[in-house]
């Protein structure tokens, strides 16, 4: 039994560093970005924590392998630089097990849980949805995610970041001199009070209020709202950068 499972986490992990490779060596955001996950409790972890690397796709198309199987797929993720809490990493396994494990549950079930009892704090979410990228203290990883401590980008217009957010950035861009061309996945899948507590955070985090323009008002549910019902592509919000510049 102990071979056995030591075979289909080796086949699992051969699987996982296919796939994963093949997502990070594309060069365009691909519609396979806006993939949906069931609803279910802890979704919005996974969004946070997969996306990090790699599209949905990866994760839909291993729909229905067991949780035994998502552990390992897990594990497998560290070689990619992957470094979570064991709590969040639990709560990523019990949604990955029950919402795309053999035996899902019933449309219309998972949505009951789809939503947190108590709204997480911007702080919270920040730590959930971009420090594996930003890193906690804010300052990115040089020539591959950029810093948000200092970045003037958060304060280019009120709505700005919020776009970002929405809808994701593709494109170089200069960040205190040092060039980035990576995609910055969507995180429409956060509530509009989700995505303005994120903005709120970000903007007064790492001494950033400093920057803050006198005028700017605080971005709010209902701004978000009105910035989520235009449409634009992750190439759309760099050509917005642009022209704010």
């Amino acid at each position: 039994m102990i071979r056995n499972h030591k075979r289909r986490t080796r086949r699992v992990l051969r699987a996982v560093g296919v796939i994963l490779a093949a997502n990070l060596a594309s060069a365009t955001v691909r519609a396979a970005d806006q993939i949906e996950l069931p609803p279910g409790q802890n979704r919005d972890l996974v969004y946070g924590a997969c996306r990090t690397c790699h599209d949905l796709q990866y994760l839909t198309e291993s729909a229905g392998i067991t949780r035994d199987d998502w552990d390992a797929a897990i594990d497998g993720m560290r070689q990619y630089g992957l470094r979570i809490p064991p709590e969040r990493r639990a709560k990523i396994l019990e949604y990955l097990g029950t919402y795309l494990g053999p035996n899902p549950p019933k449309t219309g079930v998972a949505d009951t849980k789809a939503e947190p009892v108590e709204a997480p704090s911007g702080a919270k979410l920040f730590v959930e949805q971009c420090a594996a990228c930003h890193q906690e203290n804010g300052r990115g990883r040089p020539r591959e995610f950029p810093p948000l401590a200092g970045n003037h980008d958060l304060m280019r217009d009120r709505l700005f970041p919020a776009y970002v957010l929405l809808n994701g950035l593709e494109g170089k861009i200069s960040i205190e001199r040092q060039e980035y061309n990576g995609q910055m996945p969507p995180f429409s899948h956060l509530t509009d009070t989700q995505i303005a507590s994120l903005v709120q955070y970000i903007r007064g985090a790492w001494n950033n209020a400093a920057m803050r323009p006198a005028e700017m008002k605080p971005v709010d549910a209902e701004a978000v709202k009105k910035a989520r019902s235009k449409q634009m592509s992750p190439a759309d919000v760099h050509r917005y950068r642009a022209h704010l510049q």
